[in-house]
This record gives structure tokens, sequence and C-alpha cells, in this order.
């Protein structure tokens, strides 16, 4: 009998799947299109749309990593094999991702929920900032620290909720479903997810995640 976590993955796993390959061919056209164009009329509207396009295309890279079959279900992997589908995504948005962590593996189960809490870290920052990704330890348990800072950073209390297993008070939405996935991997993978938003030395723009597992190991 399939899983509904399983059910799910492959799903993401089919659009991504039909959806890039599209997606790679309007960028080749949009290449094409700008060698042809010797007098520069279409430079704006070709910007624009391959600014959406690249920015779509990064996603996708990031959701096929993130939520479908990017990564193999079984076996561990270094947080810096995702290091580049990050730093393409960050790219495409408002955020600068900062990345210092030091050698860190961990079953891909725990990577692919890391890749979603990066996500959510990007997503509090409406106007810009930064992401930083660091490492730390708690006894024999690993951490993987994501830390928010720009302006009006924010993380919306539903959000925070469907991510710690909770359930939020105007139910799930789309805008929430994807920390309600990221909360319940989380939970399948034995992570136990933190967030910081009243932490010493924190301010209303600065907050921070902190995943803890003892399948995360640093070097």
């Amino acid at each position: 009998m399939l899983e509904g976590s399983r059910l799910a993955t492959l799903v993401a796993s089919k659009l991504c799947h039909d959806v890039m390959g599209p997606m790679g061919v309007m960028l080749q056209g949009i290449e094409m299109l700008k060698e042809s164009d010797t007098a520069g009329r279409n430079a704006e509207a070709l910007g624009l749309l391959e600014q959406s396009v690249t920015k779509a295309y990064a996603k996708m890279q990031f959701f096929r990593s993130a939520l479908a079959g990017g990564l193999p279900s079984e076996g561990d992997s270094h947080l810096e094999d995702v290091r580049d589908t990050a730093e393409r995504l960050f790219t495409a948005l408002k955020p600068e991702l900062v990345w210092t962590p030091r050698t860190v593996s961990m079953p891909n189960a725990v990577l692919r929920v890391a890749l979603n809490v990066m996500l959510i870290a990007g997503e509090c920052l409406p106007r810009g900032g930064k992401v930083t990704i660091e490492t730390g330890q708690q006894g024999n348990e690993g951490e993987l620290h994501i830390q928010v800072e720009g302006p009006r950073a924010i993380l919306k209390s539903d959000v925070a909720a469907c991510l710690t297993g909770g359930t939020p008070e105007d139910g799930f939405q789309p805008y929430n479903i994807q920390a309600a996935m990221t909360g319940l991997l989380a939970r399948q993978a034995g992570i136990n997810v933190l967030i910081r938003q009243t932490a010493e030395k924190q301010t209303p723009e600065r907050l921070g995640f902190v995943l803890r597992a003892a399948s995360i190991q640093i070097t």
C-alpha cells in the first residue's frame, strides 16, 4: 500500500520532471532570440522573461531535491552536495544566501528537511536580507542553524505552527502547506525543529531555525 508521504513524493517528482523540460527549452529559446536581436528592440521584454523563467526553473530544481526525487530516499549525503541548488535558488530570490557550515553529513531525509526550511527562511524576508547557514553541537546531537536577518523579517504564526507539528488557526492553506509537509518530514526523520524568535540579542528583524538530530554529523 502506497503511503501518503511516498505518494506526495512521486507526484511532486512527476510535476518537476514535466515542467523542467519545457522550461529548459524556453531558456534556450531566449538565448537564441538574444543572439538574433541585433537592434536590441526586445531587450527589455526578454530580460523580464528571462528573469521569470530563471526564477521558476531555480525553484523547480530546488523542489525536486526538497520534495521529490532529486535525492535518494535512502543513504547519507553531505550538506555541501545541495549547496549549488540552494545558491541557484537564492540568486533568483531577494534574500542573499550566506553559506558557512563545516563539513556536515546527514541522512537524505534530514537533508530534504533542511532544504525545505531554507526556503521557508527565505520567505520570511519579503524585502530582502540574508539567510545564513551555520552548524552547531548540542551534546551528542548535531545542529544546523538557519539564521534570518533583514527588514521586517517575520515568520507567520500559522507557518510556525505547521512547522512544529501544530494545527494552524485558520486550517491548512496553500501558503502554509509546505511548512506542514516539512514538519511531517522532520518528525519522520527524527529531527527536532526549533524556532528562535525571542532569543537574547535578537530583534524583531532577526529570527532563526535550528534543526537538531543525532544523525547530523559535523566534522
